[in-house]
């Protein structure tokens, strides 16, 4: 069995044009979700409705954010060590989280996002370091958005300034 898929190998390496050449692994991990992550934003006492989607690519991944009926303002995207987004205020989150290698504060480490005057947010955003799964991923996390500048502590019973909630799914292909 192991000659058959050396013999395989060495046939399709033949055929390729691959001879004396390495061929390069996969860098996503070999769990990767084929879509990505995706999670649904549920809103924190508004009326925001969106997306977080999440894509390996190569050294990180990309973090594809869309919201709607935001006010005109500037907003944090920020991951939370809890996949639980039950509490109404969000504070069933957790702490913010990173990945171990992070070099930045796992507050700002996606960018700042800005709503257009139509109440609409887009982003898209590499980060480096950061996967859909495994140790580094975003599996088993969630993210919520914060109005402002800055993401808070939260506290318990209090509306804070968390607005939307999301856990992160398996993401099913885009539909046009």
């Amino acid at each position: 069995m192991m000659r058959m898929a050396a013999g395989a190998a060495a046939l399709v390496c033949a055929l390729c044009g691959c001879a004396g050449k390495s061929i390069p692994a996969s860098s996503a991990p070999i769990d990767a979700p084929k879509y990505g992550l995706e999670a649904r934003l549920k809103p924190l006492h508004t009326a925001i409705s969106g997306k977080v989607r999440i894509i390996e690519r190569g050294d990180g991944v990309t973090v594809l954010v869309s919201a709607t009926n935001l006010p005109n303002d500037h907003y944090r995207v920020v991951l939370h060590e809890s996949p639980n987004c039950n509490s109404p205020n969000g504070f069933a989150v957790g702490l913010p989280w990173a990945p171990a290698g992070a070099a930045t504060d796992p507050r700002e480490l996606i960018p700042m996002l800005y709503a257009n005057q139509d109440g609409v947010a887009e982003a898209s955003v590499h980060v480096r370091g950061l996967h859909t799964t495994g140790p580094d991923g975003a599996a088993g996390h969630s993210v919520v958005i914060y109005t402002g500048a800055r993401a808070t502590d939260a506290l318990p019973d209090v509306s804070n300034n968390r607005i939307a909630c999301g856990t992160f799914e398996a993401a099913a292909p885009f539909e046009l």
